[in-house]
């Protein structure tokens, strides 16, 4: 049976999505006029902390709620799915074997499984509300870019708040998820 989400645990999922979608509006410039976002590092982040179940509604609510906030509502639906299910294959991969988001090695390859995923989403929900397959496939390097940002970002970043939130009590030391 599986575990009813307290009242605590809403209240860690809600922040994690609202840093989701703040996040998102920060927009790093690269190249000639393309940006990336630092939504997935809040989402790998919270993956590699939290797990599975909070990065993937922190994931699904916080991108879904940002396009609708920002204009893009056309993505939102698309977004829920494909972010969220990316926080919950990224948490899963991170606090599997035992790791629970303790393994520099199971925490890249949990970001990287959660890039591929979250790049085949986009490349199908690009197509679907554009219409043309060769302009989603042109969209691959922003995508690309983005999931690396947010491994790059996510990776130190989840070390050095791991000691704060255990030292807080939200986490559990060598535990997944919240205490």
């Amino acid at each position: 049976m599986a575990k009813k989400l307290s009242v605590r645990d809403m209240t860690i999922i809600g922040m994690l999505a609202a840093l989701v979608v703040i996040g998102t509006t920060i927009k790093i410039p690269y190249g000639t006029g393309a940006m990336v976002h630092l939504g997935s590092a809040a989402i790998f982040t919270s993956a590699i902390l939290f797990g599975g179940v909070y990065a993937g509604f922190a994931g699904a609510i916080g991108s879904a709620f940002f396009d609708l906030l920002m204009g893009f509502s056309p993505y939102t639906i698309w977004s829920f799915f494909i972010k969220g299910i990316a926080g919950l294959i990224t948490g899963s991969l991170a606090h599997s074997g035992g790791a629970e988001g303790r393994s520099l090695a199971r925490n890249i390859a949990a970001c990287i499984f959660g890039a591929a995923w979250t790049l085949a989403g986009y490349i199908v929900a690009w197509t679907a509300v554009i219409g043309k397959f060769q302009v989603a496939l042109a969209n691959t390097p922003s995508s690309l870019m983005t999931s690396t940002a947010g491994l790059i970002v996510a990776i130190p970043l989840s070390v050095a708040l791991r000691k704060a939130l255990e030292a807080a009590k939200i986490i559990r030391p060598g535990k997944p998820g919240p205490k």
